[in-house]
């Protein structure tokens, strides 16, 4: 695909760059086996220093350390001390790994895709355990995990047979602080201000927030019992302007002949408000002696968010009465012309959210001689609310919209009428007097899990473990809306007016007070389950999984070198179903319970090899099997059936499939990896996955005989719901380097790079009727993606910038109530700054000033191709400044 980008910015990451830093990285690896060389008689003889490291060095020394040490290929994250994670965000610190990338959801990276694939072929893990989600799907979203309490994060890129719940792309495993790890009592103390460069766009509009957290880490009972406390609040202001050209669909009116693709309806909004999320995480480790230990660990993070989204939107093809004039067609695209007996409707909608998560573990391990033996309990909930209120009001005439894309994202626009004189704007328009969607939705999984390691000395093996692990994983959806009506004209009293405000070229839209006009133009509303209507957006699942493993753990030699790693077998018995309702539509509108789902069983075999060559070089090779399940949302029973006239003709039918198989793969890992101590590396990684199922939302021939459709011609009609089909194939090179740049020069000492450029390909292809039943590229796959961070760090003082580049791939945009939708999203870049100063005057405080989005990078998407835009949206430059304080 091509990149777009309106101007090159003043830092910008090519593959030249990312080649040159994998360059130097070899050239300094030269520079230290040179130096070693002449000098291992002197260095024999010199006294030993002891040098602490700290800060940004020394998370990434740790973070080197865990993948050297790995028998797989892993990817790890490390914290530059407690409480002290790279990002102000977990989802932002993965996307800088070798490999990973983020999709921005109002403006901050959420969801990761591993190797090119969406995020939910992956699995997010807590202290090794699988998570339940807010999300709709199984999709993790990772601001729900605040940074400041997670210590460090490990990437699991091959499949390991002890690793239960991995993903078929990867693993990614957030691990939280062992108190009993640390030699000495910590309190950490972190306050940050926050602004957003976008300012008060809106009445009522925060620009302002705030992050604190607190950490108190401790040992008693002569160190035999630990203790760790946290909790992180962000206090974040919601801002945003957003244009969307809603979709482009054929019109055959245009050109006499000929069809061409017109805009289906355009908005221009202005959005505003506040996120505040609040993290606690514990930990009780006691360990009265050598032999056993046992950690309960407990974790809850709250999530409360309002929006206020005010502007204009301008239904087009989507109106009957809209006809197009003056047409420039290009391509087969009217990209500019005349839209005719326009209704605009000036909306002022408030959307808010309340997020629940709460998860704990109990763990026990209990050693004897040879043996080690674990028990592992857990449970996770996750509790969802969300409610959108809509009002909508608008002129009593039609007008007259000119428009022009001209190639650009955003169309110079030329509408006629007022839009902010409340004697002009009344209650009401196409969209209805006032809607309000409120669903919720609850998941929870509870899991044991038991194994033994037996230890033995054996010339090619080390120890034998065997394990068992029983998930029982429920989710449920209740979806509540209904509709309101105003009481009286519709006309605004003065009372409830706030301002006006103008976005993208339009004219100034009126804003209200919601809570205001809530009371004094409408009634009373109680959301509800609209029956029968509504009653398959209402669904429940379950899912029990039982998985058993036996793992050998390789340790032996090989041409006289030693060889690690492990092979092993995971037997994995999955039972789902799913309980909701068919609606058969007109002229019968009633409803069906049913309930549906499948057992089936998978073997997934694994290996990982990791050879270690002479001058710390390691040749790793990981193969096997893995699986991702469906998401859950695909797995609800609804259904939707009817007749294509109402009271006859051709049955159809639309909804979920709870008898779906999961995505499965084979896949095969090789790695080179060349170390420099803990201080850098260059690695080198090519990757094949061969996918033999794939789940497409595909329209297929059914018998509808057993719905009993009175009135249907024939019993043959179609279906669309989500179906299992063939896949394909999915490969990748992956080239990574991270050196402090001392190694080439002593005049360099404080200065260090990282950098990771990776290139992924996919014959795998889907289709998706939004696109009008076409083949796309498979959902998360950016063919390119980019990092680079320069850091220094000496004397107290700290500087670091960073950008992470994808190149365009098709996304997930989500909707109320977790439904989402695939659309292309154009190249996108941000570049990130922080800067920092330890006083020596005061020891354990600093000072932090961090810029994230630094260039304000819009996140844009279009519809198919590229001169048929879709999304433009801006969110500002998140700027922070603060104090740490570590006793």
């Amino acid at each position: 695909m091509k990149t777009f980008a309106n101007k090159r910015s003043a830092f910008q990451l090519s593959p030249v760059a990312a080649g040159c830093a994998i360059f130097v990285t070899i050239m300094a690896g030269s520079a230290q086996a040179q130096t070693a060389t002449t000098t291992d008689t002197a260095a024999s003889d010199a006294p030993v220093a002891t040098v602490t490291v700290t800060g940004i060095r020394r998370a990434i020394e740790d973070a080197i350390a865990v993948k050297r040490e790995s028998t797989g290929i892993v990817e790890a994250i490390s914290s530059e001390d407690i409480g002290k994670l790279p990002d102000v965000s977990i989802a932002e610190s993965l996307a800088r790994l070798p490999g990973l990338s983020a999709q921005r959801v109002n403006g901050q990276a959420q969801s990761i895709s591993i190797r090119g694939t969406s995020g939910d072929l992956s699995t997010a893990l807590l202290n090794g355990r699988e998570q339940v989600t807010t999300s709709s799907d199984r999709t993790v979203e990772y601001d729900q995990y605040p940074s400041e309490l997670i210590s460090a994060v490990t990437v699991y890129k091959t499949g390991d047979a002890a690793v239960i719940g991995q993903g078929l792309s990867g693993t990614v495993d957030l691990q939280t602080i062992k108190p009993l790890s640390l030699r000495e009592r910590v309190v950490t103390v972190n306050v940050r201000g926050e602004k957003n460069s976008k300012g008060e766009i809106s009445a009522g509009s925060p620009d302002t927030g705030s992050r604190v957290s607190a950490s108190y880490i401790d040992q008693f009972a002569n160190r035999t019992i630990g203790v760790a406390i946290g909790y992180a609040r962000q206090d974040k202001p919601n801002v945003g302007e957003q244009f969307e050209t809603w979709d482009w669909v054929d019109d055959t009116n245009v050109v006499p002949g000929s069809t061409v693709k017109v805009p289906k309806g355009m908005k221009s909004i202005a959005t505003t408000g506040n996120q505040v999320r609040d993290g606690l995480m514990g930990v009780l480790e006691w360990r009265p002696n050598r032999n056993f230990s046992s950690t309960f660990d407990v974790y809850h993070s709250r999530f409360d968010q309002e929006e206020i989204r005010r502007g204009i939107e301008m239904p087009l093809k989507d109106d009957g009465e809209v006809r197009f004039s003056n047409p420039t067609v290009v391509n087969g695209t009217m990209i500019s012309g005349t839209a005719n007996n326009v209704n605009p409707v000036v909306r002022n909608n408030r959307l808010t959210r309340d997020d629940k998560l709460t998860a704990f573990g109990w763990n026990n391990r209990y050693t004897t001689g040879d043996w080690v033996g674990i028990v592992d309990i857990s449970r996770s909930k996750a509790d969802h609310k969300e409610q959108l209120i809509e009002i909508n009001a608008g002129r009593a005439a039609r007008q007259t919209l000119n428009y022009s894309y001209n190639g650009g994202t955003i169309p110079v626009l030329g509408l006629s009428g007022t839009y902010d004189d409340p004697s002009q704007i009344a209650i009401g328009g196409q969209f209805g007097e006032g809607y309000v969607n409120a669903p919720n939705m609850t998941d929870k999984m509870t899991s044991f899990r038991t194994s033994i390691e037996r230890k033995f000395d054996n010339a090619y093996f080390n120890s034998l473990e065997l394990g068992f692990n029983y998930s029982k994983r429920e989710k449920e959806k209740a979806h509540l809306e209904t509709g309101f009506s105003k009481i009286g004209n519709g006309t605004f009293g003065a009372n409830v007016l706030n301002s006006s405000q103008a976005l993208y070229g339009l004219q100034n839209s009126l804003s209200w007070d919601i809570d205001g006009v809530l009371a004094n133009n409408f009634g009373p509303f109680t959301p509800a389950v609209l029956v029968p209507w509504g009653a398959t957006k209402n669904w429940t699942i379950e899912e029990k999984v039982k998985t058993g493993y036996a793992k050998l753990n390789i340790d032996t030699e090989l041409m006289s070198m030693p060889l690690r790693g492990n092979i092993g077998m995971q037997v994995i018995e999955t039972d789902q179903s799913s309980t909701a309702n068919t609606l058969r539509a007109w002229p019968f509108a009633d409803l069906v319970p049913l309930t549906d789902g499948k057992k089936y069983t998978d073997y997934l075999p694994s290996i990982n090899l990791a050879w270690s060559l002479p001058d710390q070089q390691f040749l790793r090779f990981g193969a096997g099997k893995t699986l991702a399940r469906a998401k859950l949302n695909q797995l609800n029973a609804a259904l939707e059936v009817g007749l294509t006239a109402q009271t006859t003709g051709t049955p159809y039918g639309n909804g979920g499939n709870a008898q779906l198989d999961p995505w499965r793969a084979k896949q095969v890992d090789l790695s080179y990896e060349k170390y420099f101590g803990n201080k850098g590396y260059i690695s080198a990684a090519g990757f094949y996955k061969d996918l033999s199922s794939y789940i497409y939302s595909v329209t297929v021939p059914r018998d509808f005989s057993e719905f009993n459709l009175q009135g249907a011609l024939t019993n043959i009609g179609t279906i669309t719901q989500p179906r299992n089909g063939e896949g394909g194939s999915l490969r990748g090179l992956e080239f990574a380097a991270s050196t402090p740049l001392d190694m080439i020069h002593p005049m360099l000492d404080g200065f260090g790079i990282t950098a990771n450029a990776s290139f992924t390909n996919s014959e795998i292809s889907i289709l998706d009727q939004r696109f009008g039943n076409v083949a796309i590229p498979l959902p998360g796959l950016s063919k390119r993606v980019f990092n680079f961070t320069a850091y220094y760090e000496k004397d107290g003082f700290s500087a670091r910038i960073s950008q992470r580049y994808r190149s365009d791939y098709v996304g997930e945009i989500g909707g109320i109530g977790g439904a989402t939708e695939l659309t292309y999203v154009k190249a996108d870049k941000v570049v990130d700054l922080q800067l920092g100063y330890d006083f020596k005057q005061v020891e354990g405080l600093s000072v932090l000033f961090q810029v994230n989005n630094l260039t304000d990078t819009a996140f844009r998407s279009y519809a198919g191709t590229e001169d048929r835009p879709r999304g433009y949206a801006k969110y500002g430059r998140q700027m922070l400044f603060g104090l740490n304080y570590k006793l």
